[in-house]
């Protein structure tokens, strides 16, 4: 508790207020809210100025002759450093707003990958139907192809057949005219 030395001198009602009690105690205006509200409230500024406590007349003098010689050992006396003021100020004011960010952030990338799911799964479906039509369009291409081949099989098949038999007939009848001849010119074997 060295950071607020006149924090052991305040009455037990003054240093922690209640949630619904009044802002004007001392650990109030100096920004430090009550652990028993669970609320989300908007915090009074934060003064630029580090937190003195009440001095004396006599302290009051003593401290500042010591930090104007430059070897001040109170760390309430000190000016307020940009690095405090950071930490103090901007990065509180920054939580709320990284927060936000955040969940606004979030919610447009599910928002984006719900879309982004509906429109591959919409084009998707498009494709699928645009697929099915064109192998509807080449099965009907393959079955007038093989019915065309069919018919020019039935149309060509009496002709090869024909031409075949006359091929068959004509070797038929030159065998037949050499058994003919074989058996003359054979020997008579009796």
């Amino acid at each position: 508790m060295s950071f607020l030395p006149s924090f052991r001198s305040l009455p037990l009602t003054t240093r922690l207020p209640l949630a619904g009690s009044s802002v004007n105690t001392p650990l109030a205006a100096a920004g430090v809210r009550s652990l028993s509200s669970t609320s989300l409230r908007l915090r009074a500024p934060v003064p630029s100025s580090p937190l003195t406590p009440p001095r004396s007349a006599g302290s009051h003098s003593a401290t500042s002759g010591a930090s104007g010689s430059g070897q001040g050992s109170s760390s309430s006396a000190k000016r307020p450093t940009p690095t405090m003021v950071w930490y103090r100020e901007i990065v509180p004011a920054m939580v709320p707003i990284l927060l936000l960010s955040t969940t606004i952030f979030l919610s447009l990338s599910l928002l984006r990958t719900h879309l982004s799911h509906a429109k591959s799964l919409e084009e998707s479906s498009a494709r699928i139907a645009e697929l099915e039509g064109e192998l509807d369009r080449v099965k009907r291409q393959q079955r007038r192809a093989i019915e065309r081949e069919r018919k020019q099989r039935e149309r060509i098949l009496p002709i090869v057949v024909e031409k075949v038999l006359q091929k068959v007939g004509a070797m038929q009848g030159s065998e037949h005219e050499e058994d003919e001849e074989d058996v003359k010119h054979a020997p008579l074997l009796v």
